[in-house]
C-alpha cells in the first residue's frame, strides 16, 4: 500500500486547522476539507468572476478551507499535493508554458487520492490530451454544438441514491446546458441530466468516475453568478466537495480525528527528546492501513513512500503497555524486506534516520538495515543484523535505531532504504521519521 499521497493530506490537518472561515449556526471542523481552485486570469474568457463567487460560496461552510489561484500554471508546481480537492475553473485557449509539468502532477494527484472537480467550461482545460479524457470522464469537443442559448431549464437528478445526489431534489437554473462533450468509452455515472430545447436530446450536466486511488467529479452547469445562485446547485457543489475528498462517511471523519490526535501526541513527544538544534521533518506511523498517519513538519518536499506489497497489522495486548504509544502497537510486514523510498533530500545537509522495531510476539525475528543509491549503483549495510526486542517472553519494549543517512549514496534527492528480514516469521517496523540535524 502506497502512503505517500497521506503525507501531504494530513500535514496540512496539523498546520491550517486555525484557518477555517468563521460562519453562524455550524459546529467548527478541527480538519476541514483542503479546496484548490485553479483560475487562469491570463485566457481571457468570460467567466473571470465565477471563480471569486464559487470561492465564497464553499467559504462559508466551515467544513471547507478553500484558496483561489488565479494561474493554471500553479499545477505545474508542489503547490496542488498540498490539497484533498482540485477545482479546475478554466480553459486552455493557449498551451500554458509548465504545460508537461501540470499534466505530469495532474495524473499522480489524481491517480494517488486526490479528488478532482471539473467545473462547466473546465472540460476543455486539456481537451487534446487523452490522460484528461480518463479523468474528466468527457472533454469538450470543438466541431460540436457549444450550448443551448443561455436560459432557463430543469435539471434532473437521475440517481438519487449517490452522496453527491442524495436529498438534492429536480431543480431549475439559468445557465447554459452544454452539448458539447464528446463521446467517450470512459465509464461515468451520470447523476444529473437535462433536456435541450434545440434539439431535443437529453445530456449530462453532472458526472462521477474514479482513477487510481481518486475521485473525479463533473458538471458543465456553472455559467455566471445568476446560475450559483441556484440552491440546488450550491448544494449539489459542496456535496461533491465532500464526496471527492472522501469524506462523506462521518465515522471515517471521526477515526481521521481520533489518528490526527494520536499524531499530534506522538510528534509533540518525538520533538521534544530531539538534540538540540535537530528539527523532525518527515514521520510515519507503519501500519495504520486506510488510517495511517504520516506528516510533513519543516520539509515539504520530504516523502517517506511505503512499498506497495506492505501488508498492515495491529497488536493488541490484553492489558495496555504502559509507555508504549499506540503508534508501536502498529506494523507494515513482509517475508523478506521492506524497501521504503525516501524523496527530497538535500546533499549538502545532515539527516538522521530513525526505526522503531520490536519482536511483540517473539516470532524470533532479526533484521538489518540498508541504505542504496536509486540506481543501484551503491550499497550500505547501516546496521547488521540485531535480535530485535523480545516483548512477549523477555518484557522488552520497543526499540529506537537511529542512524546518519549517508548523503552520498543520495541521486537527485533520492535514497532507498531497506529492511531486511535476517531470521524469524517475518519483518515488522512500527515507525520511521527523518531530523535534520544542525
Amino acid at each position: 500500500m502506497k502512503y505517500h499521497f497521506l503525507i501531504m493530506f494530513f500535514s496540512l490537518f496539523l498546520f491550517c486547522v486555525t484557518a477555517v472561515q468563521p460562519t453562524v449556526a455550524q459546529t467548527p471542523v478541527a480538519n476541514p476539507i483542503r479546496i484548490l481552485i485553479v483560475d487562469d486570469l491570463s485566457q481571457g474568457y468570460y467567466h473571470m468572476f465565477t471563480a471569486t463567487t464559487l470561492r465564497d460560496i464553499i467559504r462559508k461552510d466551515e467544513r471547507f478551507h478553500v484558496t483561489l489561484v488565479e494561474d493554471a500554471e500553479v499545477l505545474g508546481t508542489d503547490l496542488p499535493f498540498d490539497y484533498d480537492v482540485i477545482l479546475l475553473h478554466f480553459k486552455n485557449y493557449r498551451e500554458p508554458k509548465r504545460n508537461a509539468a501540470m499534466k505530469v502532477n495532474l495524473e499522480k494527484f489524481v491517480n494517488e487520492g486526490g479528488g478532482l472537480f471539473v467545473y462547466h467550461f473546465a472540460c476543455g482545460a486539456f481537451e487534446n490530451w487523452t490522460e484528461f479524457d480518463k479523468f474528466s470522464g468527457r472533454v469538450w469537443d470543438p466541431e460540436l454544438p457549444p450550448h443551448d442559448p443561455y436560459g432557463r431549464f430543469a435539471v434532473n437528478i437521475i440517481d438519487k441514491e449517490h452522496p453527491i445526489t442524495k436529498g438534492v431534489g429536480n431543480f431549475e437554473i439559468d445557465d447554459e446546458l452544454y452539448t458539447c462533450l464528446k463521446e467517450s468509452n470512459v465509464p461515468i455515472r451520470v447523476i444529473a441530466e437535462a433536456t435541450s430545447k434545440v434539439d431535443g436530446k437529453k445530456y449530462p450536466m453532472a458526472f462521477v468516475l474514479e482513477n487510481g486511488k481518486g475521485r473525479t467529479f463533473h458538471t458543465t452547469l456553472g455559467h455566471d453568478d445568476k446560475s450559483l445562485s441556484c440552491e440546488g446547485f450550491q448544494t449539489m457543489i459542496k456535496n461533491a466537495l465532500v464526496w471527492c475528498a472522501k469524506r462523506e462517511n462521518p465515522q471515517f471523519s471521526d477515526k481521521l480525528q481520533v489518528a490526527v490526535d494520536a499524531l499530534q501526541s506522538r510528534t509533540k513527544n518525538i520533538t521534544a527528546a530531539l538534540p538540540a538544534g535537530a528539527m523532525l521533518l518527515t514521520y510515519i506511523d507503519c501500519g495504520g492501513g486506510s488510517d495511517a498517519v504520516l506528516q510533513n513538519n519543516g520539509s515539504p518536499t520530504l516523502t517517506i513512500t511505503a512499498p506497495e506489497s506492505a501488508k498492515t497489522w495491529q497488536f493488541k495486548p490484553e492489558t495496555p503497555l504502559e509507555g508504549v504509544p499506540p503508534s508501536h502497537l502498529t506494523v507494515l510486514y513482509d517475508p523478506a524486506q521492506l524497501s521504503f523510498l525516501i524523496e527530497g533530500l538535500d546533499r549538502s545537509k545532515k539527516y538522521q534516520l530513525n526505526v522503531v522495531w520490536w519482536d511483540f510476539d517473539a516470532s524470533g525475528r532479526s533484521q538489518s538495515l540498508v541504505v542504496q543509491s536509486p540506481d543501484l549503483s551503491m550499497v550500505r549495510i547501516l546496521r547488521a543484523g540485531v535480535a530485535l526486542p523480545d516483548f512477549k517472553v523477555s518484557g522488552l519494549p520497543p526499540k529506537t535505531i537511529s542512524l546518519a543517512l549517508p548523503m552520498a549514496f543520495a541521486r537527485e534527492g533520492k535514497l532507498i532504504l531497506i529492511v531486511k528480514n535476517e531470521g524469524g516469521a517475518n519483518v515488522v517496523v512500527s515507525e520511521i521519521w527523518i531530523n535534520e540535524m544542525s
